[in-house]
């Protein structure tokens, strides 16, 4: 006993002399620290609270986005414990995509992403459609708007994609995504002005099929305007749908490179196409869009031209959605409607009739690909079977680029 007692006074008497109001901290390596006892109040020491997370969910499931836009999502997390989880936010594809640690998208470019937002061991995810816009690829109606109307085009279309306003109170077949102007700082708009600009976006915009038509309505009771969608397609059907697209765009132009030609991006996607589907599926309701053409790979021409119109975005080349009338006979001469596309290849404008040269498996012509105004003048034109130019009006374009005098040019043409 004496021992411990000797050895405990020999272990105070070696201490240095420090304040009355301290507070001694003996350190692991054997120091002795003196920290001063108003001051300890200010020392936060840091724990791991234990933290169980049941379940996280997100305000979105799925949504599409404008070029250029951004929109944030809102978690919501079930969890035990005293201090709330923190979230970690990913994108499966950061060139398409991106997020902050804050829920925060942006869409940079066209495609399909998903966003993933973690909690512990749970996680939420939300399927993105980003489309592009028309300062990045070439949309004719698009091109002959001036700024302010271009603004009011892009709000439609942003809604849309969005299906923020997407619901069936009113209706068992369609669902309504209302146009809410004034949100937009646009007190009053003409009425014709939501008609035809909805209908440029339907000949421009490939991915907007999710319309049933460019009718607009009028809510009186709201005092809105709403278009109609069709019933079937949701935010994760339309999700869905938009990455089966994409991934077959991205497999139809995977060959085409910075250095590769106009012409050759033509005949890329052109072979590539009617390589990727057949014609058919006229009972089907996707006949006519790009769902009919991509995913059922089964489709009529105007199908096949909404598709080719979105390959020639993809690649950069300047391409317009145009319908009419083609000749289908010449004993006698007869006449049904048709839809084809125009498109711009080393400055000159062709013909180029996707329906024409393929439908049928195993076969890829060249009769109807970079053609001129012979062979238009032939067979085709602009006013349909009821006498009606649906293409130019004040519904539709302004105009529509002239078509070359001859065929375009290159070695190999059948």
């Amino acid at each position: 006993m004496k021992r411990y007692i000797i050895s405990v006074l020999c272990i105070l008497f070696a201490l240095p002399t420090f304040a009355q109001d301290s507070l001694l901290v003996f350190k692991k390596d054997g120091t002795i620290v003196s920290l001063v006892l108003a001051d300890v109040d200010s020392i936060k020491f840091k724990r791991n609270p234990i933290v169980n997370v049941n379940a996280i969910s997100l305000n979105r499931t799925a949504i599409g986005l404008l070029q250029g836009d951004n929109y944030t999502l809102q978690p919501t997390i079930d969890y035990e414990g005293a201090v709330s989880p923190s979230i970690e936010w990913s994108s499966s594809n950061t060139s398409v995509a991106s997020v902050d640690a804050n829920g925060n998208i942006s869409a940079l470019k066209n495609g399909s992403v998903t966003i993933t937002a973690k909690a512990g061991d749970k996680e939420a995810q939300c399927a993105i459609t980003v489309v592009a816009n028309g300062e990045s690829v070439y949309r004719h109606g698009y091109s002959e708007l001036n700024s302010s109307d271009k603004e009011i085009y892009n709000y439609i279309l942003k809604q849309i994609l969005a299906f923020e306003d997407n619901y069936k109170e009113y209706s068992d077949i369609y669902h309504r995504v209302y146009l809410d102007f004034y949100s937009q700082g646009i007190t009053y708009i003409d009425q014709n002005k939501v008609m035809k600009l909805t209908n440029l976006i339907i000949k421009d915009v490939p991915e907007a099929y999710v319309l049933v038509n460019y009718i607009y309505r009028y809510d009186y009771n709201n005092y809105q305007y709403y278009l109609r969608v069709k019933s079937s397609c949701t935010p994760e059907k339309y999700a869905s749908e938009m990455a089966q697209i994409n991934a077959a765009c991205d497999a139809i132009t995977q060959s085409v490179t910075p250095t590769t030609t106009e012409f050759e991006k033509a005949k890329i996607i052109h072979d590539g196409f009617i390589d990727w589907s057949d014609y058919g599926g006229v009972s089907n309701a996707n006949c006519g869009d790009i769902t009919g053409s991509f995913i059922t790979k089964k489709a009529v021409c105007e199908g096949f031209s909404r598709a080719y119109l979105l390959l020639c975005q993809r690649v950069g080349l300047k391409c317009i959605y145009v319908t009419g009338a083609m000749m289908t006979s010449t004993d006698p001469e007869t006449w049904g409607n048709h839809a084809w596309n125009v498109t711009e290849v080393d400055n000159n404008w062709y013909l180029v009739d996707i329906t024409g040269d393929g439908g049928f498996p195993g076969l890829c012509g060249y009769s109807c690909f970079l053609v001129g105004t012979p062979k238009f003048s032939e067979g085709y034109r602009y006013e349909s079977t009821s006498g009606s130019d649906e293409n130019i009006g004040t519904v539709s374009y302004s105009a529509i680029p002239a078509i070359s005098a001859t065929e375009y040019e290159w070695a190999g043409r059948p």
